[in-house]
């Protein structure tokens, strides 16, 4: 008995794990539908602003020499495997080829923290998220604001996100991106329009829209990915449970059965004990 009230608290606690996976499931399938939509308008949005880039064709001075700011994002709950650690070990090796003299980085996401210990002296600020339930365009206005105050006091020349690409539900990648200078090649003379106003001014205050729809692409990436990878784990888990509940429930029926079939055989001993003793004392 002792043995079977073992398996009931094993199929108890594995029915919950079951029910808390499974829910977890479900909550990254409704975020992946409504991320989706998100992920394509900051797609195009990217592109719209890097073509108006091309076309103005201003191109700033840069100092002799560069300093570089990164921008991790990285998540900001748990239960996705080796996504921060998988980000890190990326932005590591982009580090090691480049070979930066001096730069600095920005933690967005709880998790990332943690991944990057090793480089917590180049920390200079860490933030949760900008997000609630799905990535808006709202949500890196402000960081986009305290990264052009940094460029303005000379904290950097060069600008880079590092995030985790969304290719399907199966597929992730971690990249590096530069965001400044941008990375877009002028249009000859013929190809180029004739602005009215500023031209210096029209590209800085392009430049700003564009570090932001960039930034905003970068999270509405790294959040589908992110979810992606909870979904399938998630999967997997529920999937597993559920095999374990069929073994635990097989294995329980065979026990109880074997303990009903002990009992049956005991009582039914004890009865056949009972009766010869009976027949015993009549014959005697």
């Amino acid at each position: 008995m002792a043995k079977l009230s073992r398996i009931k608290r094993q199929i108890t606690l594995i029915r919950e794990i079951q029910r808390i996976t499974n829910t977890m499931k479900t909550i990254s399938a409704a975020r992946l539908r409504m991320g989706k939509s998100a992920l394509e308008k900051a797609r195009v949005f990217g592109e719209q602003l890097s073509r108006l880039l091309e076309l103005v064709g201003f191109r700033e001075v840069l100092p002799e020499v560069p300093k570089s700011l990164l921008v991790g994002i990285f998540p900001d709950r748990g239960l996705v495997g080796a996504f921060s650690d998988i980000l890190a070990q990326n932005l590591r090796s982009f580090l090691k080829t480049q070979k930066f003299e001096e730069f600095s980085i920005i933690v967005l996401g709880s998790q990332g923290k943690r991944a990057l210990r090793e480089l917590e002296p180049r920390i200079i600020a860490s933030h949760p998220l900008p997000v609630h339930q799905v990535p808006h365009y709202r949500d890196v206005r402000e960081l986009t604001y305290s990264i052009f105050q940094m460029k303005d006091h000379g904290v950097f020349t060069h600008l880079y996100v590092s995030f985790m690409r969304y290719i399907s539900l199966s597929e992730q990648k971690p990249v590096v991106e530069r965001l400044l200078p941008p990375a877009i090649s002028p249009k000859s003379s013929e190809d180029r329009y004739l602005f009215l106003s500023d031209v210096e001014h029209l590209y800085h205050t392009l430049l700003f829209e564009h570090v932001a729809g960039k930034l905003y692409q970068a999270l509405a990436e790294s959040f589908m990915s992110e979810q992606a990878t909870r979904f399938l784990l998630m999967d997997t888990a529920t999937t597993h449970a559920r095999e374990t509940l069929e073994a635990l429930s097989l294995l329980y029926a065979k026990k109880r059965q074997e303990s009903i079939t002990q009992e049956l055989n005991e009582v039914t001993g004890a009865a056949e004990a009972l009766r010869k003793l009976e027949e015993g004392d009549i014959h005697g």
